[in-house]
């Protein structure tokens, strides 16, 4: 399975004034987007490849790059839909 970075359900701007615009964008597409891809590489190769996130972090063991950017992918996820 190869992540994807999904799209905002809202604009950049949707949380202003609490969270400005600017924020939301680099935190999208610069954050999200490299756990996205870090994610990937990570993974590439290994048994944890074709696996959803929730059996990737729920991993025991998991460590390195599948667990930080796994982590990080899930969470940003979550935080998204729960704004």
């Amino acid at each position: 399975m190869t992540f994807k970075l999904a799209e905002l359900p809202y604009a950049y701007d949707a949380l202003e004034p609490h969270i400005d615009a600017r924020t939301m964008e680099i935190h999208h597409s610069k954050h999200h987007n490299g756990y996205t891809n870090n994610l990937n590489n990570a993974i590439a190769g290994t048994d944890l490849a074709g696996k959803s996130i929730e059996e990737i972090c729920a991993t025991p063991g998991l460590s390195g790059g599948a667990r930080n950017n796994g982590g990080g992918y899930y969470n940003h996820n979550m935080f998204w839909t729960s704004m």
